[in-house]
């Protein structure tokens, strides 16, 4: 059964924190699914780069390749390029119940970049930032390229009966439906959060466009991708609108057209109502 803290567990071991400390660390998270692969994962290390084994400081190139750079320079206070943003942030959504429950639950349901976004620009009042989101993903709760049987097979694994829940739905792949299930309403309307994303991933697009051209170029289609979706819904809502002025136009004109006059033989207009004879007050129990 895979395990969706593995780049945690590889960080720590290139961390060269000692077997007993790594599986300290481990059994001290609620949600952590057991794991006694900690040699395993050594041996696989040493043998992709021996020098790890010699190195105390491992190549902060290697490190970055591997994908566990940040953590690394985190547990052991190291300066590595790209930082530690997010791995802070990462460890108190770890210790957040509720929190971990929304994320890990969208990530069974494939989370997207622009479903964080969503999420860090108020859809649910959170202090969550999305490299504290993003980094969480990457460590703790890493299933973006897990099939549906791996998925399954983790959660017949998982002990917290309301995670199962919840991770059961999420397999069904309707968000919506998901998200409404955890109890996350949107405190914001989904137009204004559109334009935060756009304003924000616009900025970092410039902020990181002469640093990290990875980075900018993820917050460029991020904000691509965003100012398509408010062209969409802007157009829905036109038309939506338009739809709504014709069929009030249609109803006032009805309303306004003049009764036809019946011929004066044809007394009184007396409805089948009139004959029915309604109870006194008093005569109601």
């Amino acid at each position: 059964m895979k395990i969706p803290y593995i780049k945690y567990v590889e960080a720590l071991v290139c961390s060269k924190f000692t077997r007993d400390e790594i599986y300290d660390r481990l059994n001290d998270q609620e949600f952590f699914i057991t794991f006694d692969g900690v040699d395993q994962v050594h041996a696989t290390l040493a043998q992709i780069n021996p020098d790890f084994i010699v190195n105390n400081q491992p190549d902060p190139n290697w490190l970055m390749e591997l994908g566990v750079d940040k953590m690394v320079a985190y547990t052991r206070k190291l300066e590595m390029p790209n930082g530690t943003a997010g791995i802070e942030g990462a460890f108190r959504l770890l210790e957040d119940p509720l929190m971990y429950r929304l994320i890990t639950s969208l990530a069974l349901a494939k989370i997207t970049d622009e479903d964080i976004e969503l999420i860090v620009n108020g859809k649910y009042n959170i202090n969550y930032t999305s490299d504290d989101i993003t980094e969480f993903l990457h460590y703790f709760f890493n299933v973006k390229l897990w099939s549906l049987s791996d998925k399954v097979s983790y959660i017949e694994f998982t002990e917290n009966n309301d995670l199962k829940k919840f991770y059961k739905i999420a397999l069904k792949g309707d968000k919506d439906y998901l998200v409404w299930k955890l109890g996350a309403a949107p405190n914001k309307t989904f137009d204004s959060m559109l334009r935060d994303i756009m304003t924000d991933s616009y900025y970092n697009f410039k902020e990181h466009s002469k640093i990290n051209a990875d980075t900018a170029q993820k917050w460029g289609t991020l904000a691509l991708k965003t100012v398509e979706k408010l062209e969409k819904l802007d157009k829905d809502t036109k038309e939506k609108k338009d739809v709504f002025k014709e069929i009030a136009f249609k109803l006032n004109s009805k309303k306004e057209k003049p009764v036809e006059d019946l011929p004066a033989t044809a007394g009184p207009i007396k409805s089948e109502e009139d004959d029915i004879k309604f109870k006194h007050i008093s005569e109601l129990n």
